[in-house]
């Protein structure tokens, strides 16, 4: 399934008994780029990312994909879409019971888009590129922090996703690591891949490594930053 658009319509949501993060949002959200998601904190990054993966859902409006209301898709009926998108977020959904490798080569063996010998190398190279091969035959309950934390960011690469989602990718990593992250993204938006990538980050040195776009989320409501970023040469 090919991720053409993406637009929010009356977008409604907001956890019980706090206040509505997002009232009534009607945006069309930049494709085909790296964006920075920027807001002041509680105002809504995490949240708009985990309803951009179908995580989440509103209490009212549409998030139309290509065009097409996803909100009320069914499981099997988003599945293409969920396929399609790679996800980042803290420590997220690591299993305790299975090795970081099997964690990691999950996604492509259950849903059969590898078989479980290309799985495994293709998980190895991003270990071992990322320096933590010595850590994938372990359980994330042994290893430090900062280990899971590139796992979950490993995973979100590993089905080569049309959109990826990255909530505070570089907390918790060595600035070193977040460097070859960032040429992992790099290489996979050279091949045709990570076409619409949204970062969620207080990282400017981070962001200063990528030409973007921004948005900002205030008082409720999703801006488009007019101003597109060029990548600068920066030191970390």
């Amino acid at each position: 399934m090919r991720i053409q658009s993406l637009k929010f319509e009356g977008i409604v949501f907001g956890y019980e008994g706090h206040e509505v993060l997002f009232d009534r949002v009607d945006f069309d959200f930049p494709t085909d780029s790296i964006v920075w998601v920027k807001a002041s904190a509680g105002s809504g990054r995490s949240s708009l990312l985990q309803l951009m993966s179908g995580l989440q859902f509103p209490s009212q409006g549409r998030y139309l994909i290509n065009d097409q209301n996803v909100t009320d898709m069914s499981f099997e009926e988003f599945l293409p879409y969920r396929l399609a998108i790679g996800y980042g977020f803290d420590f997220g959904g690591l299993i305790n019971n299975r090795t970081l490798l099997e964690n990691v080569t999950l996604p492509l063996i259950y849903h059969r888009l590898e078989s479980p010998q290309k799985a495994n190398e293709k998980a190895e190279k991003y270990f071992d590129r990322l320096g933590i091969k010595r850590h994938q035959h372990q359980r994330p309950s042994l290893v430090p922090g900062g280990v899971r934390k590139l796992v979950c960011l490993i995973r979100a690469l590993i089905t080569d996703p049309q959109m990826l989602l990255l909530d505070d990718p570089t907390v918790g990593l060595a600035q070193e690591t977040v460097l070859k992250y960032v040429d992992c993204i790099q290489e996979l938006r050279k091949e045709g891949r990570a076409q619409h990538v949204f970062i969620s980050s207080f990282d400017e040195k981070l962001m200063n490594c990528l030409e973007y776009k921004e948005i900002l989320i205030d008082s409720g409501q999703i801006f488009a930053e007019i101003m597109t970023t060029e990548k600068k040469v920066v030191s970390l």
